[in-house]
């Protein structure tokens, strides 16, 4: 058995690994601009205008890096499609709000609503990547439980059955798959769930034990790639 690729279970498990997960970086707040007192009413509204467009953008790439993901699941693909294309409605419907105003604290307010109801930076981002880095996951530990089951039956059929070595190294195996699993399971509804609101300190005390959730999952899954390859290193 000269791969794991032999094994015909290890497409999922090696492709989606050697490509690497990406995860986002803690999720930050966007600072507010600088103090504009003494702007005029269109310096303002150009100013709102500008930050929602770059909020508009960023949503649009994310709508191409859900099309374009390989390993969302159809039920999570749909629920980020919606998500998106809600905030790009409303932001949408929001600039041309600012473009109407007619008084500086109005455009403000519009701002207040930008940040609060949207969370883009904040939320949406992390929603993104998130949920496609534990689908990613998901899909990896079941094709790596593939391979573990099979390398198994592989090394118990040889001369004199598995080494201490093999043995410790399938038993590593199936012990990092079932960590990394426990470690992803139920963590894309629970993301999906946060919604956005005043409180960025309670939005990002929600993320952060989901990003180290998928950072442990990742590096499991990793060393049970690892130990697949040694034994499959052991019965060339």
């Amino acid at each position: 058995m000269k791969t794991l690729t032999r094994l015909g279970v290890a497409t999922t498990a090696t492709a989606v690994l050697a490509a690497g997960i990406a995860l986002p970086a803690q999720a930050q707040s966007t600072p507010a601009p600088a103090a504009r007192s003494g702007l005029g009413l269109d310096a303002v509204k150009a100013l709102a205008t500008a930050r929602i467009d770059g909020r508009l953008e960023t949503l649009r790439a994310l709508q191409l890096a859900v099309t374009n993901a390989a390993h969302l699941t159809s039920a999570d693909r749909s629920a980020l499609g919606s998500l998106l294309t809600s905030d790009v409605s409303g932001l949408t419907a929001l600039r041309g709000k600012v473009a109407a105003e007619s008084a500086v604290a109005a455009v403000r307010a519009d701002e207040t609503v930008m940040v609060d109801q949207y969370r883009v930076y904040m939320l949406v981002v992390p929603k993104v990547h998130l949920t496609d880095a534990f689908d990613i996951e998901a899909a990896a530990v079941s094709a790596l439980r593939k391979v573990h089951d099979k390398l198994a039956e592989r090394v118990a059929k040889q001369p004199g059955g598995a080494t201490a070595a093999e043995q410790a190294q399938l038993a590593d195996l199936q012990t990092r798959v079932q960590n990394a699993e426990q470690a992803e399971s139920g963590k894309t509804a629970t993301l999906l769930a946060i919604q956005p609101g005043a409180d960025a300190t309670a939005i990002r005390g929600a993320i952060t034990p989901l990003v180290d959730a998928a950072k442990s999952a990742r590096k499991d899954l990793k060393q049970a790639r690892d130990d697949a390859k040694k034994v499959r290193a052991e019965l060339k």
